[in-house]
Formats: C-alpha cells, sequence, structure tokens
C-alpha cells in the first residue's frame, strides 16, 4: 500500500499541470461541506489581511484546516489506537480559525470543546459557525470561543487532547509549550497532542521534548503523549 501510494505522489509530481486540477477540487469539497453545515471554514487566510492588533501578529501565520473527512478519521482513532475515553477529556485547539475542527469533533463525545484564537476577525466567524453548525450526528455541544492570544490561556485542570495544526512560530510556540508544562506541573493528569504542519514544525513543537512520547507519525498529524509524571 504505501508503495503504491509512493508511486502515485510521484506520478502526480512529475505532471505539474495536475496541481490546480486536485487544488480545484478540494475547494469544491470544502465549499460543499460548508454549504450542507450551513457554516463558513473554508479559505487560507493570511493575517496580515484581518483587522485586528496583537503583538503576534506580525510573525503570526495564515490560517488553514484539513479537510473534515481527514480531521474526523484521526479523531475517531483516537479510541481505536489509543483508548482514547472521550467523555473524559476536553479538546482545545490552539488557533482554532473558523473553527472547522471545533465542529467536527463535535461529532464525538467529548466532554467540553475549546477553540482558542487571538485574530479576533476569525474568532467571531467561529462563533457564527457553532451557532449555525447543522447536524444530525453532533454529540458535543458544550462548544466555547475564546477570542484571545494562545501564550495567555491557561488550560483547565483536567485531562485534555490538544489539537495544533502550526499555527504559532518558535517563538510563540514555545511560551505555549511552557504553559502546558505549568499546568501538568500543578495538576498531573492524562494528556495527548495532536499536531499537523510540516516535520520541521512537529518536531520543533514536540518531537524533539523528552516528556513527550511520539505515537503515531503520518502524512497528516503526530500524536504524542504526555509521559507520565512520578
Amino acid at each position: 500500500m504505501q508503495r503504491r501510494e509512493a508511486l502515485v505522489k510521484t506520478w502526480i509530481k512529475s505532471r505539474p499541470w495536475l496541481k490546480p486540477v486536485f487544488s480545484a477540487i478540494g475547494r469544491t469539497r470544502c465549499k460543499t461541506w460548508d454549504l450542507i453545515h450551513n457554516v463558513d471554514t473554508c479559505g487560507d487566510i493570511p493575517l496580515v489581511d484581518l483587522n485586528f492588533q496583537s503583538e503576534n501578529k506580525a510573525p503570526g501565520l495564515e490560517y488553514q484546516s484539513h479537510h473534515p473527512r481527514i480531521l474526523r478519521a484521526f479523531l475517531q482513532s483516537l479510541a481505536v489506537d489509543f483508548a482514547l475515553a472521550y467523555e473524559k477529556c476536553t479538546l482545545v485547539d490552539f488557533g482554532c480559525g473558523k473553527g472547522r475542527v471545533l465542529l467536527v469533533a463535535s461529532e464525538f463525545p467529548f466532554r467540553k470543546i475549546v477553540g482558542v484564537e487571538f485574530a479576533v476577525p476569525l474568532a467571531q466567524v467561529a462563533k457564527r459557525n457553532l451557532l449555525s453548525y447543522r447536524s444530525k450526528t453532533q454529540k458535543c455541544r458544550d462548544i466555547s470561543v475564546l477570542a484571545m492570544d494562545a501564550v495567555d490561556f491557561e488550560l483547565p485542570d483536567e485531562p485534555e487532547v490538544l489539537y495544533f495544526y502550526s499555527p504559532f512560530p518558535p517563538a510563540v510556540m514555545e511560551q505555549v509549550f511552557q504553559n502546558i508544562e505549568r499546568s501538568l506541573q500543578k495538576s498531573p493528569r492524562d494528556l495527548l497532542v495532536l499536531f499537523s504542519g510540516v516535520l520541521g514544525a512537529r518536531d520543533r513543537a514536540f518531537g524533539c521534548r523528552p516528556q513527550y512520547e511520539r505515537l503515531r507519525r503520518d502524512r497528516h498529524v503526530d500524536v504524542y503523549r504526555r509521559i507520565t509524571m512520578r
């Protein structure tokens, strides 16, 4: 299977004219999902195009998100592969943007779901999406979006799943990491981290940390578990 996928990727790369075709297909699928669920989650949006003020705006990264099918697949795998009990955990999306991860995650019975977004225009869109979202399979309705800088966010003292899609430059990520560690030192508990993005960003964020055991690495996401503190 892996060899077949590698051959397909090589074939696609050798035909650059296919890239815009696949991009157009991806945008259409994204917009279709938005229409079905009455939300607005599509688009790659540079922060410089948004009207808000923050000392971390200049080095910030653009909003982007995986297709809902990809998000649903690896959230579902948490119970199958890592015996996660959704109902005992809060999911926190750092840099939630328009809130697509929050919406897809609500199809699972998490105890609570929290999005943190410092770009106020994006946070406002995410809040509107929470109100307008339509899904017959929604299981979690305790969802909130906090319009604040992630470096100021304090984790609740409860088991958590933390989601990152390469949302911050290294300096900001380090501050967020230190906040997570302080919270765990204060209140030791179970913690899973889902980190998506290029491999270098994954390694800098959690892959190089001895406190974290990498449970999975695939094309889209790394899964880490915080080693239990004794």
